[in-house]
């Protein structure tokens, strides 16, 4: 069912357009308000445990974000790795787990607008946990039954953007399929109106990709989102851009070596803030703890200083959280 996003349209009629720009206005000054009162550090003064912060508009996010594939059941590797995920990740489980990200030192979230996480937000708020939201939104999120031409993607996202304002998120993202379905229609251009529509709504608006060449033509365009996100493995090639630049087709979504450098070049060419994700390829690079390092020091060595990264945690036989923020905590120090 598609969600009630009735309430949140934008207002229709003569006065939309000042309406419009009040709202941008507003949503100017209040991030320079809040950026003025909120000095690199503050944060840390809450906490300190918190990892090192970088900005994202007014708000500042920990350079390590936890993800959300693995507990809703997104292992990129199979089904039936997807159900395993799935049958471990109870409700309990979820918060939990995002509570120990918190008391770890990890401040802000990302998942995809979904049943999950619309049910965890407010289990999350009731037990007391305060980290940070980020909305990833696409419009099969909002109604699968949407077609997925350029402009039904575009009304569909608007409206889930719309839809996860309820769980007031720091910033919504348009998904990076959504992007690249654009992209090759020729229609990027259209990820500007859900920009000013997402400012509209009062929050900051991200665009995320897993086509370093997209990327680029979006730091070219200098769109005025707030923040991107980038997958340092292009899993959305299609056949003919594997046999052009690969020459083979792939046996799986196609995660190869020569991938992530050239995401991280795209992302150090652009000057707005990047949400870098697949940083372990889907636990692809977790052989072993010392792999594993390995791969997020890469990330971070090869990324700007204001770029943070994303990464899912699956603690069902190892202690991730505490794993991966010791060792994010030694890599940045």
């Amino acid at each position: 069912m598609a969600a009630n996003s009735s309430s949140s349209k934008p207002h229709e009629g003569a006065d939309s357009s000042s309406l419009d720009n009040s709202r941008r206005d507003f949503l100017k000054s209040a991030t320079v308000v809040a950026a003025s009162l909120m000095a690199p550090g503050t944060l840390r003064a809450e906490s300190s445990n918190l990892l090192p912060t970088v900005g994202l508009g007014p708000h500042h996010v920990t350079r390590l974000i936890v993800g959300s594939n693995p507990m809703y059941g997104y292992s990129h590797v199979n089904r039936q790795y997807d159900q395993h995920m799935r049958e471990w990740f109870t409700d309990e489980r979820i918060v939990k787990l995002l509570l120990d990200c918190e008391k770890a030192g990890i401040n802000t979230w990302q998942a995809s607008f979904n049943y999950g996480m619309k049910q965890h937000i407010p289990k999350l708020r009731e037990a007391g946990g305060k980290i940070q939201f980020i909305c990833l939104a696409a419009s099969w999120h909002y109604d699968e039954k949407m077609a997925r031409t350029p402009e039904a993607i575009l009304e569909g996202t608007i409206k889930c953007a719309q839809a996860a304002m309820e769980f007031k998120p720091i910033g919504v993202a348009f998904h990076g399929m959504a992007t690249d379905i654009l992209y090759r229609a020729g229609k990027i251009d259209l990820v500007k109106t859900y920009i000013d529509r997402v400012h509209d709504l009062g929050t900051l608006a991200g665009i995320s990709t897993h086509n370093p060449a997209i990327l680029d033509a979006l730091g070219e365009k200098d769109f005025p989102n707030d923040f991107y996100m980038a997958g340092l493995h292009y899993l959305t090639r299609h056949p003919e851009d594997w046999m052009k630049e690969i020459g083979t087709l792939p046996l799986d979504e196609g995660w190869i070596a020569s991938d992530p450098p050239k995401m991280a070049a795209a992302v150090r060419r652009v000057t707005k803030p990047c949400l870098v994700y697949k940083v372990l390829g889907a636990g692809r690079r977790c052989g072993s703890a010392e792999e594993k390092r390995k791969a997020i020091e890469w990330a971070y060595k090869n990324i700007k200083p204001s770029d943070a990264t994303i990464i899912g945690l699956y603690p069902r036989y190892s202690d991730q959280v505490a794993e991966t923020t010791t060792m994010v905590r030694g890599i940045l120090a």
